[in-house]
């Protein structure tokens, strides 16, 4: 399905048309209107000259001779009665003005005829009239053409953007109903398309998926195969170290050593699971429950070794104690990474665990992050700078935490340490709001 809303190809290919069709229709109209009124002052000059001049000799031959009179030509000498508002020119004779006298326009030719001054007029109000007339046409006809312009960029339009709409359409349906990992390649066939630049790209898209679902494919079984090779030496290690705690032929250093082992077991099968869950495109299982409370109690006892033999304090407060809509793994890995995180970084004052019915609160005393890799820090292979690990365990958070929804935020100070807050809908779907400023704030997908 097309979304609505969007900024459509076919209009912004239309405008284009209809804005060049009333351009060079405005261009034409205007360059013809200028064309005929200078013409038609032309004429109406000559005309008045030529009279003016016959006019000249005629009285000159014979003082008696009539004056020119014709439908539209009329003269008198100034100053004259019938035309008064026409006076004599104060400098030369021979320039040209034009005069509107009662509801009729003249151009006026004042010359010199036998030592007195002589106006010959021409009614031009015919003239005007026909000129105004022929704009009125050539603007109707500029907007036609635009209109028509418009009509033609439509047309073309289509016809340029059908087969684009054609692959969005076959695009949109297989994305809609192709399994990448267990399906056959998505293939687009360009016989369907125009053998120009659009059937290029249809080929173009068809090596791309190819290579693409081979990918994917590569991606399925490695993580399947892993899968398959890891959870039944992890589980035999898992079941080998429940035994062995049992047993009362070691000493109790034997058994802590035992615990941890088991711990550490438990703690990969959870890792191991988290990480499959991450490959998969569908997910979480259909309905998933976790308790935080026991996930946290897990994680501490996880992390306690990196902070041996330093002066930290590990607090936990129990708020609340939800269960969330989350695999019991993936929680793990998030609330794990975030402890050791911390650990890693306080050498000594404490690392508080806060959790709420909304959120859970990890805080730390210890070096903090510099302002200038604060818009850093949830991306792949960042670490700080006394840092011995890879710089995956916040970037492994992030991806968890935009697949099941959840929020985090950070605040942090250099030399002053850090607190991250990850949020999660209650029981009536709301979130938890935060009321500081001073912090980087991940948001959701859906955002």
């Amino acid at each position: 399905m097309f979304l609505l809303g969007y900024d459509s190809l076919r209009k912004r290919l239309i405008l284009p048309f209809a804005l060049l069709g009333l351009s060079v229709s405005a261009v034409l109209s205007s360059i013809t209107i200028w064309l005929v009124a200078d013409i038609d002052e032309t004429s109406i000059k000559r005309v008045l000259l030529v009279e003016m001049e016959s006019f000249r000799n005629r009285e000159n031959r014979n003082p008696d001779a009539p004056a020119p009179s014709a439908t539209l030509i009329h003269g008198d000498f100034l100053p004259s009665a019938i035309y008064p508002s026409i006076k004599p020119p104060a400098t030369e004779a021979g320039r040209f003005r034009r005069y509107k006298i009662g509801e009729r326009k003249y151009t006026v030719l004042v010359g010199d005829i036998g030592g007195r001054p002589y106006a010959l007029l021409y009614d031009r109000t015919l003239s005007d009239s026909g000129l105004f007339d022929l704009a009125g046409a050539l603007v109707g006809g500029t907007l036609l053409m635009g209109g028509l312009s418009a009509l033609l960029g439509h047309l073309l339009a289509g016809q340029v953007v059908r087969p684009i709409r054609r692959l969005l359409t076959d695009i949109s349906e297989k994305s809609a109903t192709i399994e990448l990992r267990s399906g056959a390649p998505v293939s687009f066939s360009a016989a369907h398309f125009p053998d120009n630049e659009i059937g290029q790209l249809v080929r173009a898209l068809d090596q791309f998926a190819l290579r693409l679902h081979g990918f994917v494919q590569r991606e399925s079984y490695f993580a399947a195969d892993v899968s398959h090779e890891l959870r039944t030496p992890i589980a035999v290690i898992r079941g080998a170290a429940e035994v062995l705690v049992e047993s009362r032929e070691f000493s109790e250093a034997a058994h802590e050593r035992l615990r941890t082992i088991h711990r550490q077991a438990v703690r990969m099968g959870e890792i191991l699971e988290a990480m499959l869950l991450l490959a998969r495109e569908t997910g979480q299982s259909a309905d998933p429950a976790c308790a935080l409370a026991e996930v946290i109690d897990d994680a501490k006892a996880d992390c306690m070794s990196l902070v041996e033999g330093r002066p930290v304090t590990v607090t936990v407060e129990i708020l609340d104690r939800p269960i969330v809509s989350v695999e019991r793994s993936l929680a793990y890995v998030v609330i794990s990474n975030l402890l050791r995180n911390a650990a890693s970084h306080t050498r000594e004052g404490h690392i508080t665990i806060r959790l709420t019915e909304t959120q859970l609160e990890v805080s730390d005393t210890g070096t903090g992050i510099p302002q200038e890799r604060f818009s850093e820090i949830f991306k792949r292979h960042f670490k700080g700078e006394n840092s011995s690990g890879y710089g995956l365990g916040l970037s492994i958070v992030t991806r968890i935490v935009e697949m099941i929804r959840w929020e985090i935020s950070v605040e942090s100070q250099s030399g002053e340490g850090t607190r991250l807050v990850v949020r999660f809908p209650s029981t009536d779907g709301k979130y938890a709001m935060s009321g500081s400023s001073n912090k980087l704030r991940l948001p959701m997908l859906s955002e």
